[in-house]
């Protein structure tokens, strides 16, 4: 954790040596939600050799990011003709960032703030038990399917969802997003929300933040250790690159570096929700993001990230806490104040494959990460020769110490659901898909999970997953895409039973 923590501050003392760039960084734009469908497009560009930048593990990434990626992939298909499918996607996501891909072209554009999409969706989530719960160690539920989704939790049988994403410029300095969502099920009834709210500006070659946007920090296809979208998006105070930067000089080698720091605002009723059990919890605790990423070339990029709980109502930290807080001293039990996960995470692409993996510590002993969990993956985009097919592989595990701490008896969680990866404490996953894609941004897969849950438990969950998943444009700017699966659920809630769950779902959505 020391040695985690000197890495970082390194990284924050080499931006001083690029500041003088500032006036160099582009005009602001807005993000592109971590689970639009583009992401997956850039994924497959950098895999199959179209990207001269290598991607990093943090999201969400920036319109303007995403049109430095088309104007490469469309450089590049000059002299490496794309496959139709391909090329129909790059032409897609020109289209969605039309005019950021105008400015880096050399012309005058403006994206002012507009519509930018509308999604109907109706599911179906059929189960005896649509919601199961972790061991009284970690204070959240869980559902099959429903990793991932922003925190939705999904009713009984029928549920209707309407979404929006509104968002774009005012002036060149400043953008704003809002995705305000109206759902109906029999559980919940009808509810509105704003799913995500935030103003975005810059200072010199730093984009600042204010609001609530879900964000990844990691490699993973089935989710994040320390921070993914498993949970409600957080409301933050953000800095953190405009854009990634070149490091000159001895640290050369380091190629662009990224930074990004946060600070969030969790639940105001965390002692609340577990004082009927006997345990503690803090009001209004924060969330610290620290996290810094290198691409030293086009096909390699690390990140190493600490984040901690802490604070709230009658737990603040005086001096010579934030002393040993800063350099990462916490071995102390009885004396814990803070919750930390700290660790790295890294992607590396060949010709015909890309391995990408995490190992994170929750707390630490001794200036070192402890109580380690891990996750390896493997993506093979070339299983035939113009990469219509391809493969991704995955397992992930954590131990029986992870998503729970002896101060914040809630644990790694915010609104009822883990913050991190939704296997949970003692778990491990294994996970493979195959996809098959075809023109027109059409696309069918094939995936099948198995997540064993709370090992050390003698009766504990274990959940076999297999999904059907596909995307088809239906005409100008109208996509349907949808899912059908099924799950066979063995202990579910600690019970010696089996259920078997089934889920569908269907969207339309309007791009404009």
């Amino acid at each position: 954790m020391k040695m985690m923590n000197t890495a970082l501050l390194a990284t924050f003392v080499l931006t001083l040596g690029i500041t003088v760039e500032a006036w160099a960084a582009p005009a602001t734009t807005a993000n592109v939600s971590v689970d639009s469908p583009y992401y997956g497009y850039i994924e497959k560009l950098s895999a199959m050799g179209y990207l001269d930048t290598m991607p990093n593990g943090a999201k969400p990434y920036s319109r303007m990011q995403m049109a430095q990626w088309v104007v490469q992939a469309q450089d590049k298909a000059q002299t490496k003709p794309m496959p139709k499918y391909l090329s129909d996607e790059v032409e897609a996501l020109a289209q969605y960032v039309a005019p950021e891909v105008a400015t880096l072209r050399g012309e005058k554009t403006y994206d002012p703030l507009k519509l930018r999409s509308i999604s109907l969706t109706a599911a179906a989530q059929l189960s005896d038990t649509p919601r199961h719960s972790y061991s009284p160690t970690v204070n959240a539920g869980w559902q099959t399917f429903g990793a991932d989704r922003n925190g939705y939790q999904y009713g009984r049988d029928g549920n209707g969802i309407l979404e929006a994403e509104i968002s774009g410029n005012i002036g060149h300095e400043t953008a704003i997003a809002l995705r305000p969502r109206f759902s109906y099920d029999k559980d919940n009834d009808f509810s509105a929300s704003l799913e995500e709210g935030y103003i975005k500006t810059r200072a010199g070659i730093w984009a600042l933040e204010a609001g609530k946007q879900a964000m990844t920090w990691g490699q993973g296809e089935t989710g994040n250790l320390a921070l993914g979208d498993n949970m409600r998006p957080l409301t933050t105070l953000q800095a953190h690159f405009i854009e990634p930067q070149k490091v000159g000089g001895f640290f050369r080698f380091l190629g662009q570096t990224d930074v990004h720091l946060f600070y969030g605002f969790l639940e105001g009723d965390r002692s609340d929700r577990v004082r009927a059990r006997g345990l503690n919890d803090y009001d209004d605790a924060g969330l610290i993001g620290i996290r810094a990423d290198f691409s030293p070339t086009s096909y390699f990029t690390f990140g190493l990230s600490r984040l901690s709980m802490l604070g709230g109502e009658g737990n603040g930290l005086d001096g010579s806490d934030w002393g040993h807080w800063l350099y990462g001293r916490n071995d102390d039990a009885d004396q814990d104040r803070w919750d930390d996960i700290a660790g790295g995470d890294f992607r590396l692409s060949l010709p015909g494959v890309t391995f990408y993996g995490e190992l994170y510590g929750e707390d630490q002993s001794h200036y070192m990460p402890s109580k380690v969990a891990y996750r390896a993956g493997m993506y093979l985009p070339k299983l035939t020769h113009d990469g219509s097919w391809d493969m991704t592989l995955e397992m992930a595990d954590t131990s029986d110490a992870w998503y729970g701490h002896q101060r914040f008896n809630n644990g790694w969680t915010y609104h009822d659901a883990i913050m991190g990866d939704a296997m949970g404490r003692d778990a491990r996953k294994y996970y493979g898909a195959v996809r098959h894609y075809f023109p027109n941004e059409t696309s069918i897969g094939l995936y099948a999970q198995r997540t064993e849950m709370e090992r050390g438990m003698s009766v504990h969950p274990t959940v076999n997953e297999f999904g059907l998943t596909g995307q088809t444009k239906l005409g100008q700017d109208v996509y349907l895409n949808g899912i059908i699966g099924y799950a066979k659920v063995e202990n579910a809630d600690f019970t010696v039973r089996t259920d078997h769950d089934k889920f569908a779902t269907a969207t339309i959505q309007w791009r404009y």
